[in-house]
């Protein structure tokens, strides 16, 4: 052999391929790196096979590598380049997957979202602010609108298993009255904003609960949150 071969010699294909398949694995096709890393294991293996098939190519692989062929001015350049590149990205690779890296800490879990502040200083209903002072009347007429509104969803125990709520497990069932971490922690004004307004527009909870605020008045939505209480057997919780 006269190190002369017509054509792109297989070395640069081969420098192509690795180089260009890592990029497109990495930053086109946004593989997470050790994804990347478990691929190019196969990509480099299939490179490796390819050139080991024939002596020729093994010889014309060396030659190149070792700037023992004499190729066209364009090769040359993709030699260079290429060599120079690949320890570049190993080492960038390699510092990417060890650096410290500032994650932003995520958003932590509540059960309850933060209310407005117009909630917290909502004046509630002297009949109503006092558990002590909900008497049958209220109650009964309370119940009314709980089982028209309320009990499809929650249930008409108030244990959140009304009928529709298997349709609504997603992304937040049903809320069961009776357990201890919901309203029972919850004061009367935080409760009638979410009556009122529904909770779909919850950054957290995106809840199917749509707002009852044009449907029932002021009145009625109280009336509907003392027999919720006197239902489920818990009380409100004072600020």
């Amino acid at each position: 052999m006269d190190g002369k071969r017509e054509g792109m010699p297989s070395a640069v294909l081969a420098l192509m391929i690795i180089v260009g398949s890592y990029l497109a694995m990495r930053y086109l096709l946004r593989f997470p790196s050790a994804l990347t890393n478990f691929f190019m294991i196969f990509v480099g293996g299939g490179v490796l096979i390819h050139i080991t098939l024939e002596d020729r190519r093994i010889e014309e692989f060396l030659r190149f590598i070792s700037f023992r062929s004499r190729v066209h001015v364009a090769y040359a350049v993709i030699r260079i380049g290429a060599l120079a590149l690949i320890p570049v990205l190993v080492s960038y690779h390699v510092y990417s997957d060890v650096r410290v890296a500032y994650v932003p800490p995520g958003e932590l879990f509540q059960p309850h979202v933060t209310p407005p502040e117009w909630v917290v200083g909502l004046k509630v209903p002297d009949w109503a602010a006092d558990p002590q002072k909900w008497d049958q009347r209220l109650v009964q007429e309370g119940k009314v609108l709980y089982e028209d509104y309320c009990a499809p969803c929650h249930g008409k125990n108030a244990d959140g298993k009304g009928p529709e709520e298997k349709a609504l497990r997603y992304p937040s069932a049903p809320t069961n009255f009776r357990d201890p971490g919901t309203i029972a922690q919850l004061p009367l004004s935080y409760v009638y904003w979410r009556v009122k307004e529904g909770g779909i527009r919850d950054r957290q909870f995106m809840s199917a609960m749509p707002g009852w605020g044009d449907e029932m008045n002021d009145d009625e939505i109280w009336r509907t949150i003392v027999y919720m209480y006197t239902k489920a057997g818990v009380k409100p919780r004072i600020w």
